[in-house]
């Protein structure tokens, strides 16, 4: 298979599944050019189609060479620098930044694109570029003004790049533990203490979660008193500002990306958002790099499976193509049923964001506060942010999951050459695994969803999928109808088993999360069935699968309690009992 970065599935989303006159009718008013609005956005991820390709193409042979830490300064392999110089001169760095400060303005879908196609042809570099993107995009909606016009220039010509520094030793998936403090002197702020596991530690501009020192013992252990901070490794009068990083991590994967210790002795740095206020500030920058990780996760997939249905094609054994073979047909068709899945989950999400964004600037605009139907908007925004809060961790969950799946088919598909050092299916795995662990892990993540579930999210996301799929039981009543069952008979019949112990819930997360995406994504297919006939069978396939999961969760978790629980503790040797 040739290399395919601006893929099919983006250009169907782009073309019959995003609303863009309602969008650009909301952010501009009636005056605009749609299509014209659209083709531009096209023109950019052609572009960014074929500057990946050269970056995937000079990548190749040079994935295992490492980050090096050389006199204090992070060195990145040659093809991450070229790959970067690509990107940043064909103006690709950035894109969802607002013009004001020379970016794109790119809406969060078009962006998703973006570094998925990045992640595609170099997964290290995405996490450089996407966090770069990240950073300015909080600085954007944080900062002063001062700031912004300090950095957010440099930021989308691409001279400065970004990191988010939150971990500590004691504190990972509890950002509660964070001890890394900040004290205030004279109007000035100043950052002490040591963050580990920084992805692009040696970038320009830090963004810390750090303690305010003023509340410092009456805050510890939990997420009130933080304040996010930038911190420059060179101040505005040009001095060198007392961060350093200590250590470049040895990793399993994503070689060419940096993951750095990072020490701050006294650093200056500048509040961003309200003090002691990090917290929120920093879930805007997490939940977007989560977005990312989907995205990053998909490439990375993507690449995978164009690898291994290659290699089937021309690998012959008893006297035909692998890819004939009944068993590996069948790995390979999962693979890419389960690719375009996860697209559509994510792809429906970023849509989702952006038309909330869209009507968030709308409401608070002259035209917005004239409008008559102000307090019906204003209710349909409150519950697209209720359904965000739901789909991200959504997104990030089934998307790394699946990519690890698919990389390790993969694999298999390669049989003894894909277990080589020199194997492109390992490379692909490897890079895969982190996926499901940086930005929250999976449990975590399941976990999220599973509180916003507790907060009504689960009812009106059913309800949502109903109300969309029902117009379409005349061309599809088999299909709609199965989608339906597993509504109303499986998942509407089993949440009643997760009411009575949180603990049996927390047991029970990834089941139930399993069980919302499989519909949810049923019904994303449905809508996109029409369109081809290629996305007619992938639905009907889907659906046809994935239904009988959500009746195997279903059943899972009526048929126990708490009392699996416990029984685990004695297996485990955690209870005599």
């Amino acid at each position: 298979m040739t290399d395919e970065f601006f893929n099919t599935d983006m250009q169907l989303f782009v073309d019959h599944r995003a609303d863009w006159p309602r969008h650009f009718r909301l952010r501009r008013g009636a005056e605009v050019d749609v299509a014209e609005e659209v083709e531009t956005f096209k023109t950019i991820l052609r572009t960014c189609d074929q500057v990946c390709t050269d970056i995937a193409a000079g990548a190749r042979g040079h994935w295992h060479e490492e980050v090096r830490l050389v006199d204090g300064r992070v060195v990145v392999p040659p093809h991450i620098a070229s790959g970067y110089e690509k990107l940043r001169s064909a103006g690709l760095v950035c894109l969802a930044l607002s013009a004001d400060y020379n970016g794109y303005g790119l809406p969060v879908l078009l962006n998703c694109f973006y570094l998925e196609m990045v992640a595609q042809a170099d997964a290290s570099l995405m996490t450089i570029v996407g966090l770069q993107a990240g950073a300015a995009t909080d600085i954007e909606k944080y900062g002063s003004e001062e700031l912004k016009q300090r950095y957010l220039p440099r930021f989308a010509s691409g001279e400065l790049q970004g990191s988010m520094d939150l971990t500590e030793p004691q504190a990972g998936s509890d950002l509660g533990g964070i001890v890394t403090r900040v004290t205030e002197e004279n109007g000035r702020y100043f950052v002490d203490g040591e963050k580990i596991f920084i992805t692009n530690g040696g970038a320009d501009v830090h963004l810390v979660l750090a303690r305010d020192a003023a509340t410092f013992d009456r805050s510890k252990g939990t997420t009130t008193g933080l304040s996010l901070m930038l911190c420059p490794l060179v101040l505005p009068d040009g001095t060198r500002n007392r961060v350093r990083v200590a250590r470049v991590e040895s990793k399993m994967g994503i070689h060419g990306s940096p993951t750095c210790v990072v020490e701050f002795d006294h650093g200056e740095a500048f509040l961003l958002g309200r003090r002691g206020g990090g917290f929120r500030a920093m879930l805007d920058l997490m939940n977007h790099a989560r977005l990312g990780v989907a995205a990053q996760a998909i490439g990375v997939a993507e690449a995978a499976y164009r690898e291994a249905r290659a290699y089937a094609a021309q690998r012959v054994q008893f006297d035909a193509p692998i890819i004939q073979q009944p068993l590996v047909k069948s790995m390979l068709t999962l693979m890419a049923i389960n690719i375009q899945a996860a697209r559509a989950l994510l792809y429906r999400t970023c849509a989702l964001l952006d038309q909330a964004e869209a009507l968030r600037l709308y409401l608070q605009s002259e035209r917005g506060a004239a409008d008559p139907q102000r307090a019906t908007l204003q209710k349909e925004l409150d519950g697209m942010a209720n359904l965000i809060r739901f789909f991200t961790p959504l997104c990030k969950f089934y998307a790394t999951e699946i990519s690890n799946d698919v990389t390790r088919k993969g694999i298999q598909i390669h049989g003894g050459i894909g277990y080589m050092a020199e194997s492109r299916a390992g490379h692909y795995h490897s890079d895969s695994i982190i996926t499901t662990i940086y930005e929250g892990t999976s449990e975590i993540q399941a976990s999220f969803a599973l509180k916003e579930m507790s907060r009504g999210a689960l009812f009106a996301t059913l309800e949502q999928i109903r109300d969309e799929i029902e117009p379409l039981r005349a061309r599809y009543p088999e299909l709609v109808e199965m989608v339906c069952g597993a509504i109303n008979t499986w998942i509407s019949a089993s949440i009643p088993a997760l009411m009575g112990d949180p603990q049996y819930a927390l047991l029970n997360a990834k089941r139930v999360c399993e069980m919302v995406i499989d519909v949810l994504v049923a019904a994303e297919l449905l809508l996109q069935a029409s369109l081809s006939e290629a996305k007619h069978l992938l639905a009907a396939s889907f659906i046809n699968r994935h239904m009988l999961a959500v009746e195997a969760n279903a059943r899972r978790i009526s048929s126990g309690d708490a009392s699996r629980i416990k029984r685990y503790d004695r297996i485990l040797g955690l209870s005599d009992d």
